[in-house]
């Protein structure tokens, strides 16, 4: 029986159904106040009350596949899940070495003191206003430990930009993910170099299910406010390198997408990638149509295709699972069309949902495979 099957679902609501209706029927002959009698009314009502939560449960489950199936549960619950990992297309160290076409930040020689405050773990939120794509959003900035010292007044950083998924907001990896220990704990174990982390906003407007994609004319231009308008700010704001050996984008679910996105189609700008469940075409929810079936753009989104036909010389790590619906079939695609200079390293992980505690766990090994193989963040 399926975790997510029609057969199980359904029993689990009739089960609920059954229950509620066994309890309105029992009741009356639970009325006497006698200690039986009432332990008897508080068994029925919460053996109620667990049956619904159940209920509920498992109908999101099975619209989010956080658990895929009953294997997948088990190894969550048991902390293994069997992985193999796959090479495609060229080395990365090649890939990296080759030059690439686009535009690209270039950092200042001098930056401004920061101006707002930053917390005892090196975090600060601005509020940024592009100057090409003319929206204004939230980006936190988790700082490199020793950013603000004397001592390091002249060092300048690499740049990893971090892309929530949807629902969701930037401060999802700093109080989620945890990513500023996370990378603390591999620059102690001299696998990264300090690294400061930038996470843009992606639904603007609030709420919009944008997938960090260029609308229309007349709707937001999302692709350029944070490949172009966000690098630019970090490149006046901070002490970075401007190599693209020292740029690299890490996303999750909706945010993979965006990070595959913008690595592919920015490799001037963006030397690597890290995608955990993400997809490599769009996926835009109901509410939310940034561009008819007619436009260029969906041809421009869809990555397959793009590495199909020119592969950037970028280097990506890709992490899906077979039982991971809105992941494993784009990134199935996606790994076919992969061909040199394009370089993927690719997780496939047996049997694994679409949640956020399969990427936290593999969030250290991706990191060290940036700083293995990316110059900018090698130790």
């Amino acid at each position: 029986m399926s975790l997510t099957g029609p057969l199980f679902l359904n029993a689990v609501l009739l089960v609920t159904a059954a229950a509620f209706v066994l309890v309105v029927v029992a009741w009356p002959r639970l009325t006497p106040r006698t200690p039986w009698h009432v332990a008897g009314r508080v068994g029925a009502l919460l053996m109620v009350n667990l049956l619904v939560l159940l209920s509920a449960v498992t109908q999101l489950n099975a619209a989010y596949l956080f658990f895929a199936d009953w294997t997948d549960l088990q190894g969550a619950l048991s902390g293994h899940v069997a992985q193999t990992g796959l090479d495609r297309g060229g080395a990365a160290s090649k890939a990296l070495r080759t030059p690439a076409s686009g535009q690209a930040a270039h950092a200042s020689r001098t930056v401004p003191a920061l101006t707002v405050p930053v917390s005892a773990s090196g975090m600060a939120q601005f509020k940024v206003t592009g100057p090409l794509s003319g929206l204004s959003g939230t980006v936190v900035v988790q700082l490199p430990q020793g950013y603000t010292s004397a001592a390091a007044h002249r060092k300048r950083y690499p740049v990893l930009e971090a892309y929530h998924g949807y629902p969701s907001g930037p401060l999802t990896w700093v109080k989620i993910f945890h990513i500023g220990d996370v990378i603390r704990q591999q620059v102690q174990a001299r696998a990264l170099r300090p690294t400061l982390v930038v996470i843009p906003q992606i639904e603007i407007p609030t709420g919009a299910d944008t997938e960090g994609v260029n609308g229309a004319p007349g709707l937001p231009q999302v692709e350029t406010w944070l490949t172009r308008d966000v690098p630019g700010w970090v490149a006046r704001t901070f002490r970075v390198e401007s190599n693209r050996n020292s740029w690299a984008t890490i996303g999750y679910s909706a945010g993979g997408w965006v990070a595959a996105m913008s690595t592919i189609l920015h490799p001037a700008q963006y030397g690597a990638g890290i995608v955990l469940g993400g997809y490599f075409k769009p996926q835009f929810g109901p509410f939310y149509n940034p561009y008819p079936p007619s436009s260029p753009l969906v041809r421009r989104y869809d990555l397959p295709e793009v590495v199909k036909a020119r592969p950037p010389p970028v280097a990506l790590w890709v992490e899906t699972s077979h039982s991971d619906a809105l992941s494993y079939t784009s990134s199935a695609a996606f790994l076919r069309a992969t061909h040199r200079p394009l370089a993927v390293h690719a997780v496939v992980l047996q049997n694994a949902g679409h949640r956020e505690s399969v990427w936290i766990n593999l969030l250290p090994e991706a990191l060290r495979w940036l700083g293995a193989n990316v110059r900018g963040f090698g130790p």
